[in-house]
Parts: structure tokens; sequence; C-alpha cells
């Protein structure tokens, strides 16, 4: 991985300071203030070839996401005569939402990488490399750079994967030959702010709902769970889609079972009232099988 350099034009750490308020405008209130992590947590990264759905092979090695990623990225190569850059004092409230960084320089244009589909990925550790936690393809609208040159700079989601709490952006800055790319990522981004407690009215989530007379189905790590689903005539089953690619649940006769597109997150339910054994699929995924037995 090469030094990190700024966009060509960009005084040094102001993109960083983009970045930070991109976030803030994308992720609304529960960003809290951005602040470190713990500083022993640290999430191997990489650019994919394919998509967060069918990732292909690593292209480019990513910083890792930890507390000091962002620092290390942008400090590599450059001495430094002491401890004193490596972990930046905690202040402010203690409820703040906690954000874990990376920045890094690959020898690959902007344009290069936009030419063929690609993903950044981002790993629980580098113990459990094959647990995802956050993806996002690399897509979108690129904004020209101020100096006119053939750079540009994009920004892109990164998704929760296997209900990891993570999510974020990842931001590309291209310059000429090289490309730029900062990740910002933090757990609980989509709920509440950390502290705070639930109300006594607050809305029941799917699972919750799923007592007496309710099924639940979560789609999750690209199958249904659980994978037979055994209900009395007149009861409901519920999906829900916890996985970072859109489902559908479908049986084989359309007229019994079909979902729709279930993107990242949304639920499904349907009442059975004729008995029979109804067997379904994932109309993206067709590996993904489940089977409904109403008694």
């Amino acid at each position: 991985m090469a030094r990190w350099q700024p966009h060509r034009g960009m005084a040094p750490f102001a993109l960083v300071t983009v970045v930070i308020a991109t976030m803030v405008a994308l992720l609304g209130g529960g960003m809290g203030r951005v602040m470190a992590q713990d500083e022993g947590e640290s999430h191997p990264a990489h650019i994919h070839d394919g998509t967060c759905a069918e990732l292909g092979n690593v292209v480019f090695p990513l910083t890792n996401v930890s507390a000091t990623g962002m620092m290390e990225g942008m400090m590599s190569g450059t001495p430094v005569a002491d401890d004193s850059m490596a972990m930046g004092e905690m202040m402010g409230a203690a409820e703040a939402t906690m954000v874990v960084t990376s920045a890094t320089s690959i020898d690959a244009s902007l344009a290069d990488i936009l030419d063929a589909p690609h993903a950044i990925n981002v790993h629980e550790s580098e113990a459990n490399i094959g647990n995802y936690i956050a993806c996002g393809e690399i897509g979108g609208m690129v904004m020209p750079s101020a100096d006119g040159d053939d750079g540009g700079t994009l920004a892109v989601g990164l998704r929760q994967l296997n209900d990891s709490g993570y999510s974020g952006i990842a931001v590309l800055d291209g310059m000429g030959d090289q490309t730029g790319v900062i990740i910002l990522l933090a757990e609980g981004l989509a709920g509440e702010a950390a502290g705070a407690a639930a109300s006594d009215d607050a809305e029941a989530t799917p699972a919750e709902e799923a007592a007496a007379g309710e099924a639940a189905v979560d789609i999750a790590d690209f199958a249904f769970d659980p994978e037979t689903v055994e209900i009395a005539v007149g009861d409901t089953i519920t999906w829900t889609n916890q996985d970072g690619s859109p489902h559908t649940a479908t049986a084989q006769d359309r007229d019994v079972l079909q979902s729709g597109t279930l993107q990242p997150g949304d639920t499904y339910s349907q009442t059975f009232d004729t008995a029979g054994t109804y067997d379904y699929f994932c109309e993206f995924h067709a590996n993904m099988q489940g089977s409904i037995v109403v008694e």
C-alpha cells in the first residue's frame, strides 16, 4: 500500500473533514460526535472485484479499520518520534457514538476502479476473517475535483452484514493514477443513540411479535432460518431480511407465496389458511430454499 496522499489542491486533512461532515449528514442524529473506539478493535478491509452478494478476489488490501486506522494510513512510511499520535484523547460526551476508521492510498485510478464491479468489504477480525461485518459496492455520483483534473470524489455506503451492527461510509478520492480510500464505520447508527433507554410503548420487532399463532424466519447468510417451519392452519409467518442483499420468499406456486423483493431490513408476513407442505426459494439466489408445513 502506498503512503496516503491528499487530493492535489486540497489542504491536508481537508478531505477528512469533508468525510466526517458527509457521514453526519447521511446518518443523522444517531451519529453523535466522532470519536475513536476501543484501541484493541481492528477490522481487516479489502477492495474485491464483484459485488457484496458475490465477492471475487481481493484486488487491493486496505489499512485495517480501527481506532487509529486513519492516522496509521496517513502516516504510513513517515517516522514518528514518539507514541503521541498513536491514540487520540477521549473527550466530550461519554454517550457519543464511537467510530473506527481507515485511510489507504491504492495504485489505481478511480476511473479504473469504476470500469468494473468492485466492492469494499470489512471483516470482523484477523482471527475470524470469514465473518463479514459490512460491505458496499463502489459506484454512484462522482463529484469532479476542484482543479478539474481526471480525479473526482465518490462516497459509497457500507451496509451491515451478518447482524454485526456495523455500518458507515467509504469515500474514494481520485488522484490521477492513485485513489485515496477513507472508511468510517460505527455500531448502532441505524438505531437509538447509545445509552438511550427504550420507551415502554416502543414498537415490537418482528421477532418479538412472533408469539402464539405466529412464526419468524430470519433471512441471514443467504439462508432461511429455520429452513423448515411447522405451523397450524391460520398461523402467520414473518420473514425478516437480515442480509446485506435483497431476497424473496417465493413458493413454486406463486399464488401460495410471493413476498416480492425484500431489501435489507424489510419484513413480509403471510397467514396460511390451507393445510399442506409448501416449498419455497429466493428468486435471486435459487440455492436458498425453505419449506412450510401447515397442519
